[in-house]
């Protein structure tokens, strides 16, 4: 044959009976009984299989009496065919257990800043509507979640996205945008005054994200940009759990996204301090591979994740403008 036709050509010409018919031939290594399988004539098997090469541009079996063997060629599209047909029967199998009431598995990497409203909300109103799902949340660096969804470990990342992340290959939409703020144990000493810098932090040991991550190096750089130094004897833990420890057992400060402030300062866990962070934004996304279609339950798991967020839109917005006109420096938020 004169060789392979560009691959938007053969995607347009393929047909499904020529799936069903190369995955016949694979198993059988006859056309006839592999026609009678498919419940057609072997004159238009054979038609359907010279069609088919002739898209492809390359010989797909050898013929001889007892039979028919693939080639190369043809053992690389009974592969294809194999698994495009498995792909098929794996989504028909979801649809009918989502209009069941049911779901497939759902696999989702959480980095610990996300652990917010958001999730919570789209995450029970899914197993509201969908009972049976099986969702397992992942939680890990930016790094490691990233390397997970790349290998197809993760449906998807729910994360924030910052300067010098790593994102090839993927795809992102942004949910949301959420400022970072200066947190503290509730009964710690700067809380008694009005007002407070970051100046007033330089002698206090801070609580820090690693110091590859771009938040740390942006807020070292505001720090220093307004103190003349670098935070002293900095921490470096990741463990939102061990943070909130420590946060209430010492003078240590640290910095979190307002959503996961606005969650724990609301059960008296953390409080908010005044300190003007304003040029640290970190928004949130919706990581996912790249060309990749979603299974229905992963993307209905996204729709609920999308709605939660324009749910809680106004209320985001309503204690950033609180925030920015002199409201209460304690902030105790609300889950309300």
């Amino acid at each position: 044959m004169s060789g392979t036709l560009p691959l938007q050509t053969l995607r347009s010409r393929l047909k499904m009976r020529q799936l069903l018919l190369l995955n016949a031939l694979g198993e059988t290594g006859n056309l006839r009984r592999s026609a009678s399988r498919l419940g057609m004539t072997q004159p238009a098997a054979t038609k359907l299989l010279q069609d088919l090469e002739a898209a492809a541009g390359v010989q797909l079996f050898e013929r001889s009496r007892r039979g028919m063997a693939p080639t190369h060629y043809g053992e690389a599209m009974i592969r294809f065919a194999n698994g495009l047909l498995a792909e098929l029967d794996a989504v028909g199998a979801e649809l009918h257990a989502l209009s069941e009431g049911a779901s497939g598995s759902i696999t989702a990497g959480i980095m610990t800043s996300t652990v917010s409203e958001v999730l919570p909300l789209a995450l029970g109103t899914m197993l509201e509507r969908h009972p049976k799902v099986r969702v397992a949340l992942k939680e890990g660096t930016h790094e490691m979640l990233l390397a997970a969804l790349k290998r197809g470990d993760l449906d998807f990342v729910l994360g924030r996205i910052m300067g010098g992340a790593a994102l090839d290959d993927v795809d992102l939409e942004i949910l949301y945008e959420d400022e970072f703020v200066v947190v503290c144990g509730p009964g710690h000493p700067l809380l008694r005054q009005d007002t407070v810098s970051l100046s007033d932090t330089a002698g206090l040991r801070w609580i820090l994200p690693h110091s590859t991550t771009p938040l740390r190096q942006l807020f070292e750089w505001t720090f220093m940009e307004v103190t003349g130094t670098r935070p002293q004897n900095a921490l470096e833990c990741a463990s939102l759990l061990t943070n909130l420890a420590l946060l209430q057992q010492n003078t240590m400060l640290s910095v979190m996204p307002a959503d996961v402030v606005r969650q724990f300062a609301g059960h008296g866990l953390v409080r908010r301090l005044p300190v003007p962070l304003s040029s640290i934004y970190g928004p949130v996304a919706l990581i996912t591979r790249a060309n990749r279609p979603h299974s229905p339950a992963v993307a209905t798991f996204l729709d609920q994740l999308r709605a939660a967020a324009a749910h809680l839109q106004p209320r985001r917005e309503a204690a950033l403008r609180s925030h920015q006109s002199g409201g209460s420096h304690a902030e105790e938020g609300t889950l309300s």
